[in-house]
């Protein structure tokens, strides 16, 4: 065989490792740039994990959002749409079942949160809102409050969910918890009496400045809730528990398979 056979079939040869790559008929330059698309996707992997927790605080709720929800606890069981970091009311999907109040021993709780990681943790339907307060603060607490919980009873029709109207829910509420709370700001470091922290002298006490940004509910009002309802001023919204809605596909509505023989 001469040399220009042999030149021409390694040129064919290299030709064909560059177009078909690992054997996987893509180009190898295309697959290596794809980690490396200049987009930052590192929020979008954070909420993913928080939309795995299904008992999210929702004391960030913007308040017409939780007028809403209060609304349609009412008159029925309520069917929500809970993708990343966002949670929204299917206002038109409507659903049997009712909520009954059950009263709780008294409890109360702090969520400390230092960092951004914490944030999306814990407060996962209010991160984006407050990730410049923390950034600022350094960082926020909240301080709830439950008296009690409504809570489903009945079985929600599972059927109901197979609609038009509600073909966007994921998740059904199964339960609200609800009292007071006040979120805070700073106020993670505190100075006692003879320490110094930085021209601040000896015999002097310093604490971070703390403020309220947002509190709903009296805290003190909670205990006068009833086994027969809660207390007017202690029913804010502040954790919401929800169970995934499991749909079974129709058998015709499957595609069929394609005639082999046309």
């Amino acid at each position: 065989m001469s040399r220009r056979v042999l030149t021409v079939a390694t040129r064919v040869g290299l030709a064909l490792l560059a177009s078909f790559g690992s054997g996987c008929g893509q180009p190898l330059r295309a697959r290596s740039a794809m980690p490396n698309d200049g987009h930052d996707t590192s929020h979008l992997a954070k909420c993913s994990v928080a939309a795995s927790r299904e008992q999210p605080l929702v004391t960030e709720w913007p308040a017409p959002y939780k007028a809403r929800l209060e609304a349609m606890l009412q008159a029925g069981a309520v069917a929500v749409e809970y993708s990343g970091c966002e949670l929204k009311i299917v206002d038109r999907c409507r659903l049997v079942g009712s909520y009954a109040w059950k009263k709780t021993t008294l409890s109360t709780d702090t969520t400390d949160i230092e960092d951004e990681d914490d944030l999306y943790a814990k407060l996962p339907l209010g991160a984006a809102a407050l990730s410049g307060q923390l950034k600022t603060s350094g960082s926020l607490h909240v301080q709830t409050t439950v008296s009690g919980q409504l809570q489903l009873v009945g079985k929600a029709a599972e059927d109901a969910t197979s609609g038009a109207e509600c073909s966007r829910a994921t998740h059904l509420v199964t339960a609200l918890s609800i009292g007071a709370f006040k979120l805070v700001a700073g106020g993670a470091a505190k100075v006692s009496a003879g320490v110094s922290v930085g021209n601040t002298g000896a015999g002097a006490s310093s604490a971070q400045t703390r403020s309220v940004l947002r509190a709903a509910g009296d805290a003190a009002s909670c205990d006068r809730a009833t086994k027969d309802e809660p207390s007017a001023e202690c029913r804010s919204p502040i954790q919401i528990f929800l169970t995934p809605i499991r749909r079974s596909v129709p058998l015709n509505i499957l595609s069929p398979l394609p005639d082999e023989r046309g």
